[in-house]
């Protein structure tokens, strides 16, 4: 049978014609879909390629994190790992250039932020670098400056030295809110990085005058740049901040920069003594009549409108004593003529400051002397900053020549004593301690004397000078007995259990002393050595002034060897052990200082 072909009418064939050619367009079309559709979601160029559409962008934003963090998981935070390096290689480029371009909201920029400081990638730099830039002060993004300072910190970034320093200046600790620690990140990050090029504007900060320490919220703003600055001036060893440190030595508006301004004197070392010593001489008018300016800040005036008599004499020697403990404490034996000398012009007050600061320079029959001297021509009932009666402090200084010498005179002196009864009471006990800390084995019958004295107590009753010391005594002749003039027998005594707890602690402060009396310079290497049993505050700080004390000259290797233990512990973050090593950064930047 013949089929018979039916022609379509034009109509119907233009029809037929675009509905091919639509199901043709609808197949390449959901062609098209199945392949954005099979696209890997667990390969990172999928979203980076996302990461400029603002649309996808916060999302992408999200996964590449993840990428990020699962792989810091896989390689246990090893960012050289086989797993984080490739991730790295792919994400930090576009999310550094998606942070610079801008136009983010606030928690997409901190997710990027985070990801670029934790990355610690120096590609990811610009936008380390924007963020420093760009924080203002009660500005928000406290977070995101956060996290750029720990990153450029933690790269040593040169390139952020700039903004860092414009954070600083910009930064008010008074006013942060949601991340009120951020100053400490700003100040470690600069104590990283370490710009020379910043030198000025340091300067600048330090110099800058507080007129009133009511006002708490200037005050702590101003800490912050002044305390930062001095310790910054100090690592730098800059010899243009001698003279503005000095002057926030001196000024008791400045009480707060004072320990950090002379620890950077330290620092400065030799550069600092001529300076220091013009001031001590009354010789550098400038900064005499700066210091007189300042000790008169906060005065209260009189009935005629005037700070009082008595005010205005002490500001006028106040620089002396000022300058005092900054040479005592560099440590240089160069000062203790001068100081020496200047002690013979003194009026009773700077006269017993210096006093207590000779104790600090290297020891000589000449500052025994001197110190002997001025100890008792010091009257009973003077009070020496910051408040203690100046007598008392003076022994406390007098133990640390290490000199056993001291205990028959300090015995004498304290049976001498005559007075009223509350302003020798205190002497005569700190006395006991005193000689009870030097004393040899063949001494113990002279303290004996000053231990079984006669006293009246506040209560009226009739006691001896002993009974309140009874058991720290006990515990020294004990030692004395079982030790007598044998180092090593100190020694290991010292790094007892028994020495390191607290109501036992006396037998390691007085071995720690015997060291110091019986030793000779090759004990510090010992003493250094056993530093990880001597867990007891009080032990650590008389043993680490026996190593001063046998380090007239200074000594660079044992300071290297003390600076270990303080980085150790610091970076342990242990906290018992940063704060027994706190005494340990002074004698480091003295012997330093020495060694110059």
């Amino acid at each position: 049978m013949s089929r018979t072909v039916r022609t379509l009418p034009p109509t119907l064939l233009m029809l037929r014609s675009l509905l091919i050619g639509a199901v043709t367009v609808s197949g390449v079309a959901v062609a098209g879909s199945a392949l954005v559709s099979c696209a890997d979601e667990n390969d990172p160029e999928t979203h980076v390629s996302k990461l400029k559409d603002p649309g996808t962008r916060p999302q992408a934003v999200n996964r590449l994190v993840q990428f990020f963090e699962d792989a810091m998981t896989k390689d246990n935070k090893n960012r050289e790992g086989p797993a984080v390096k490739p991730i790295l290689d792919k994400i930090v480029g576009p999310m550094n250039d998606t942070c610079v371009a801008g136009d983010l909201d606030e928690r997409t920029q901190s997710k990027i932020v985070k990801f670029l400081s934790d990355a610690r990638d120096p590609r990811g730099e610009a936008c380390l670098v924007k963020v420093l830039k760009d924080f203002k002060p009660e500005g928000g993004a406290e977070e995101d400056a956060r996290w750029a300072a720990r990153a450029v910190g933690a790269m040593k970034l040169k390139g952020a030295s700039g903004p860092l320093m414009e954070t600083f200046i910009k930064l008010r600790p008074s006013k942060l809110k949601k991340v009120p620690e951020l100053y400490r990140d700003v100040r470690d990050a600069m104590v990283a990085l370490l710009d020379p090029a910043w030198e000025s504007q340091l300067i600048e900060r330090l110099n800058r005058p507080i007129n009133d320490r009511k006002d708490v919220g200037n005050l702590k703003d101003e800490m912050f740049w002044q305390i930062t600055s001095a310790e910054l001036l100090g690592m730098l060893k800059s010899n243009n901040a001698v003279k503005p440190l000095i002057k926030a030595v001196i000024s008791p508006m400045k009480a707060d920069v004072a320990a950090t301004a002379v620890n950077a004197l330290i620092k400065i070392g030799k550069p600092a003594i001529a300076p220091t010593l013009a001031v001590l001489k009354s010789e550098d008018k400038e900064i005499i009549e700066y210091s007189k300016v300042e000790n008169l800040k906060g005065v209260q005036p009189g009935t005629d409108n005037k700070p009082p008599a008595s005010a205005v004499k002490a500001a006028e020697t106040a620089h002396v004593g000022a300058a005092a403990i900054i040479l005592a404490t560099i440590g240089r034996g160069e000062a203790a003529g001068p100081m020496i000398e200047a002690m013979d012009k003194s009026d009773d007050l700077s006269r017993a400051i210096i006093a207590r600061e000779l104790a600090k320079l290297p020891g000589s029959a000449e500052t025994v002397k001197a110190f002997q001297s001025a100890f008792e021509k010091t009257p009973l009932s003077l009070s020496i900053p910051p408040g203690a009666g100046a007598r008392e402090s003076l022994l406390e200084s007098a133990v640390t020549f290490f000199d056993p010498s001291f205990t028959p005179w300090i015995v004498r002196t304290a049976q001498g004593m005559k007075g009223e009864e509350s302003d020798i009471a205190p002497i005569r006990e700190a006395s006991l301690l005193a000689s009870a800390k030097l004393m040899t084995a063949d001494q113990i019958g002279v303290v004996d004397g000053l231990y079984n004295a006669k006293v009246t107590g506040a209560d009226g009753k009739s006691g001896t000078l002993g009974k309140g010391f009874e058991k720290e005594y006990k515990v020294a002749k004990d030692l004395l007995a079982a030790c007598g003039d044998k180092v090593e027998c100190y020694l290991a005594k010292l790094a007892e259990p028994a020495s390191q707890a607290e109501e036992t602690q006396f037998q390691g402060i007085k071995s720690a002393y015997m060291v110091g009396v019986l030793g000779s310079p090759d004990v510090r290497k010992k003493l250094i050595d056993l530093m990880p049993k001597l867990s007891n505050a009080a032990v650590r700080f008389v043993a680490v002034s026996v190593i001063d004390h046998f380090s007239p000259k200074g000594d660079k290797a044992i300071a290297d060897q003390l600076q270990k233990i303080v980085d150790d512990a610091e970076s342990s973050k242990d906290a018992n052990k940063m704060t027994n090593n706190a005494p340990f950064k002074t004698i480091i930047y003295r012997l330093n200082a020495r060694a110059q």
